[in-house]
């Protein structure tokens, strides 16, 4: 393998992100301040998202008024009825659109098993129990909500998730645009055109608390896999220019300078970065609480720590081992890990994969100068994650961490990202022996477990570690494995590779089969029942629940860990489940009662 330690980074380049020019959070009450400090560190609410998503119920200078009158030390119960008589519930903003679903879809036709296809059935109405509209006619003049508001109706994830996300809704438009609801997939891309020409890049969530870090970027794969679906060149039209804006916000702010010592040759790659110097205000009690835990920590290490906080969070893996210094958990409590949090010295496979996609594409979709630029830029990140995050001797790409400088050489599926969406070096797009191994580890793993792919092989209490698989990384993996088959066929290959070509499918079978057998199970085991072939397990309420990640060691179980309680819903869950019937028809039901 190349040595990797005689790379030299460029300091002021890797933290020079003084270029940040978009908005951020202001308000005296849903971002940092005296009042959101005093109420979310005398932790009346067991989850610190519940208070920033309550609006207030006076205007806001009688609500800071209200506040400044309790003094400088109030106690727990004056705090609590201060919320009480200032601010209503959580969701009151939300107005439920109603969905007509499509009952003959061509989706459901195609899937064979009828245990199955009325499981899907179901999930195709669950729409309007997740797709709302942003209204805030009931308040007052002068009153404020944490919302950012949208023109048009969207799909939240579920549970606690009461505003829509940024990487949650690429796998969310999926699922609509099967079940036929294109012109809501549309909409919700016009809300996500909509906050890049308001805030300048694409905000973490519809909350003002957001507006300091994005999410795994996927606007571009939004409006290209939209297109697949619609012929809609106004949309593209409008886009185009829009798009521009959030590549400029990744490329100024998240793009690390690093020089080969022994060649001179630089490289540009993208971290998730942001600097924040508080407590994430709906994980703020959380936050601070894993600040405090060492007394011995410098306020420096400390906002150096709230920083890597906020930026676990834009990479939507909050929290993995992947973003850990300390590797050795020996039973630490959760915030005990997080203390070694390095996440912005990590070059994720994952977000340099989807920039060179959004590279690829906006030179397709462009002609002359730009075009030529964006072809330039791909050209330049493959050559550099071929350099620094491909690894020859293991058939994978794995994490670069600036702080070892060395390849974190570990097993995620993060690592099948580029494999997905073509950010593959051509010397090893066009080697079939190479492609053939690059799913070893993949078959390994998945043989530890009967449920679906793991996040990582390291148990942490992380909700981004095992025992828990999150299905957009079944949905990435999976494309890749395609991708890869019809690759080496396309290329040609030795009779000796024969089984391992074969195995690319097979592999790819058995994991989409175990993906839907745990969401088909986990719903039946909530109460989800199918007349004349599964009966309810017992609820009286309950009439079947997907899950937002599920437990890998069993069939149908929910995922756990992290910082709030496993939610039910769920958008991507759902999704991802229409998705693999579109490829995989021929799925048969288990029986859930020996699964689970």
């Amino acid at each position: 393998m190349r040595k990797l330690l005689l790379l030299a980074i460029t300091q002021s380049f890797i933290f020079a992100t003084t270029a940040k020019t978009y908005k951020t959070c202001d308000s005296p009450i849903y971002c940092e301040g005296p009042l959101l400090r005093a109420v979310q560190l005398s932790n009346i609410f067991t989850d610190s998202k519940t208070f920033v998503d309550r609006p207030t119920a006076k205007p806001v200078n009688e609500v800071l008024d209200a506040f400044n009158k309790l003094g400088k030390n109030p106690s727990k119960a004056d705090i609590r009825m201060f919320v009480d008589e200032n601010f209503l519930e959580t969701g009151m903003e939300l107005s439920q659109v109603v969905m007509e679903s499509k009952q003959d879809l061509a989706i459901l036709k195609s899937i064979q098993d009828p245990s199955y296809r009325v499981w899907m059935s179901d999930l195709n109405n669950y729409w309007s129990n997740l797709t709302y509209s942003f209204n805030t006619t009931f308040l007052c003049d002068g009153c404020s909500s944490s919302i950012l508001p949208t023109k048009r109706p969207f799909v939240v994830p579920g549970g606690r998730f009461r505003e829509f996300y940024y990487w949650d809704s690429y796998f969310v438009i999926e699922g609509l645009l099967y079940s036929e609801l294109d012109h809501t997939a549309k909409g919700m891309i016009e809300n996500f055109l909509d906050f890049v020409e308001a805030y300048g890049f694409l905000p973490n969530g519809a909350r003002i608390y957001y507006l300091n870090r994005s999410q795994p970027p996927f606007l571009v794969r939004m409006v290209k896999r939209y297109l697949e679906f619609m012929d809609d060149q106004e949309l593209l039209a409008r886009a185009l220019p829009i798009l521009d804006t959030e590549y400029e916000f990744w490329m100024k702010n998240t793009t690390v300078e690093i020089v080969d010592s022994g060649s001179g040759e630089k490289h540009y790659l993208n971290r998730y970065n942001v600097e924040y110097p508080y407590p994430r205000p709906e994980a703020y009690y959380e936050d601070w609480h894993t600040a405090h835990l060492d007394l011995n920590m410098t306020e420096n290490d400390r906002i150096n720590l709230y920083s890597d906080l906020a930026t676990g969070a834009e990479t939507g893996w909050d929290y993995s081992s992947r973003w850990l210094r300390n590797k050795k958990f020996d039973g630490n409590s959760q915030f005990d890990l997080l203390k070694s949090l390095n996440t912005r010295a990590i070059i994720p496979v994952e977000l340099n994969s989807l920039l060179y996609d959004m590279e690829v594409q906006l030179a397709q979709w462009n002609t002359g100068k730009k075009k030529a630029y964006y072809e330039r830029r791909a050209e330049q990140r493959l050559n550099s994650m071929d350099k620094l995050l491909w690894n020859d001797e293991k058939f994978s790409f794995f994490d670069f961490n600036l702080t070892s400088q060395a390849q974190q050489v570990e097993f995620t599926p993060s690592n099948y990202f580029p494999f997905w969406l073509g950010a593959v070096p051509e010397r090893v797009a066009n080697d079939s022996v190479k492609l053939a191994n690059v799913f070893e580890e993949l078959t390994h793993v998945l043989n530890l477990y009967p449920g679906i792919l793991t996040t990582t092989l390291v148990e942490t209490g992380l909700q981004w570690d095992l025992p828990n698989g999150w299905p957009p990384l079944q949905y990435v993996t999976l494309h890749a494995l395609l991708n890869v088959h019809k690759r080496i066929t396309q290329n040609g290959y030795s009779q000796d590779l024969s089984d391992k070509v074969d195995s690319l499918k097979t592999v790819a079978k058995d994991l989409a089969e175990r993906y839907v057998e745990s969401g088909f199970c986990g719903w039946w085991a909530t109460g989800g029942t199918i007349p004349g072939y599964i009966s309810n397990l017992g609820h009286s309420t309950d009439t079947g629940h997907m899950f937002e990640k599920f437990n890998v060691t069993v069939i149908g179980r929910s995922g756990g860990g992290g910082e709030y309680r496993p939610q039910m819903g769920f958008g991507w869950t759902n999704s991802i489940a229409f998705w693999i019937f579109a490829h995989f028809q021929d799925l048969r039901a288990p029986n859930c009662t020996m699964a689970i």
